[in-house]
């Protein structure tokens, strides 16, 4: 590889941990909004989907990397072509569903906000790197679409956990964010060693950690009490 000549199988397989905490996560934030805005559960699973596409093309670009040598510049790239949609489409789909929470009418097309949103991340991202020519002008685009995607889903989280008094559950979507934000710097650094490497993953592997519990924890809650007022309900 160009950047990482040495890059070790214990890094690649270290790296599948945050995937698969994060496909965990993905899949109880997919019900939480089947539960409570069912309209918009597409939404959300087409959202998880790109996610998770685009963790497992970086995973398996560093897996590739470090059995065989071979730098597959494509997988790596992926990643945020992919995960800047989904949390797109995923935060959306979590606004409708944290209204539905709150027994507030959930606006009807929020797929619309979501795909002019992205369309427009994606014209900014074609505009920098096909007109203007700059190197990799793609990248900013998308990942400021990657990270106020993720930072509003995460505030929608948090306050869907608050509004129930589960200071638990929001201090672990809290602490989520956190690591998104201390993880922005590294994401800009190019080339990176391998130093920066490992901590990324292990920024990457708490965050992810505290997400999928949160997830669960609120999901699991929100089933509970929708259960519980259910006529003939114990």
């Amino acid at each position: 590889m160009s950047n990482l000549p040495d890059f070790p199988l214990s890094l690649a397989l270290y790296n599948v941990l945050p995937v698969a905490l994060t496909g965990l996560a993905l899949w109880f934030l997919t019900r939480y909004v089947a539960q409570h805005d069912p309209a918009d559960r597409g939404l959300a699973l087409l959202g998880a989907g790109l996610i998770l596409a685009g963790g497992l093309a970086k995973a398996s670009w560093k897996l590739i990397a470090a059995t065989t040598g071979t730098d597959l510049v494509w997988l790596a790239t992926a990643l945020f072509p992919l995960m800047a949609p989904g949390f797109a489409l995923l935060a959306v789909a979590l606004w409708g569903a944290v209204l539905g929470q709150a027994g507030r009418r959930v606006p009807a097309g929020l797929w619309r906000v979501a795909l002019a949103v992205v369309a427009l991340a994606f014209a900014a991202a074609a505009l920098r790197h096909w007109v203007l020519a700059i190197p990799r002008g793609w990248f900013l685009p998308l990942l400021v679409l990657a990270s106020l995607g993720n930072l509003a889903a995460s505030l929608l989280l948090i306050r869907a956990a608050v509004s129930l008094r589960r200071w638990g559950t929001a201090l672990l979507f809290a602490v989520n964010l956190l690591m998104i934000f201390a993880l922005q710097p590294l994401a800009m650094m190019n080339p990176k060693t391998l130093a920066m490497h490992w901590t990324e993953q292990t920024l990457t592997a708490l965050g992810t950690a505290c997400f999928a519990l949160a997830a669960y924890r609120l999901w699991r809650l929100t089933r509970r009490e929708r259960s519980a007022v259910r006529p003939g309900a114990a």
